[in-house]
């Protein structure tokens, strides 16, 4: 399954917007999109798995975050920027500074992700802690950036880390956020 990055989506018009994830319109100027990239997300997106492996006709559920994070950020307002973290096991921070969602961008975004694989457990724990971190002041930054957004996309409970209760990983994230 290839990705293809389609020509720039229009914008929406004033006050609205053409962004979406999954069908989830995508309004943030600073939006963090967290992507699982644990070993399930090999498995065919609305199709059966034909001797325990992907049907290589179907697109994988990992295949699909990619082509709705690209078409995300393509169609995204010019002045926003994003952030890209994957995890499984462990989570990676693919850019501590926010990046804008320009064309330049999208074709980087476009290769970074020709190199995601399905592989390991889902730790959604250290995946919200990398994310929560990014909005830390740094040494020699003007300002604290905010995330004002955030889309945490997973195909499954957590597995690994050091919270895997659903309930109580919620719970910390509302706490993170107030304060």
């Amino acid at each position: 399954y290839r990705i293809r990055v389609p020509d720039r989506l229009p914008k929406a018009r004033k006050g609205g917007t053409a962004s979406q994830f999954f069908g989830i319109p995508v309004t943030g100027s600073e939006v963090a999109f967290v992507i699982d990239t644990s070993g399930s997300m090999s498995e065919n997106v609305g199709g059966t798995i034909t001797g325990n492996r992907p049907d290589d006709r179907l697109p994988t559920r990992l295949s699909r975050a990619k082509e709705q994070l690209l078409l995300a950020v393509q169609s995204m307002d010019l002045a926003s920027s994003y952030h890209v973290i994957t995890f499984a096991g462990e989570a990676r921070t693919w850019s501590r500074k926010a990046v804008p969602p320009n064309d330049r961008s999208t074709r980087s975004l476009a290769t970074l992700l020709s190199r995601f694989g399905a592989n390991g457990g889902t730790n959604v724990y250290e995946a919200l802690v990398e994310t929560l971190a990014l909005d830390e002041v740094r040494y020699g930054e003007d300002g604290q950036k905010t995330i004002d957004e955030l889309f945490l996309l997973s195909d499954g409970e957590p597995t690994e880390g050091e919270v895997t209760d659903p309930e109580e990983l919620a719970a910390l994230m509302q706490q993170a956020t107030l304060i």
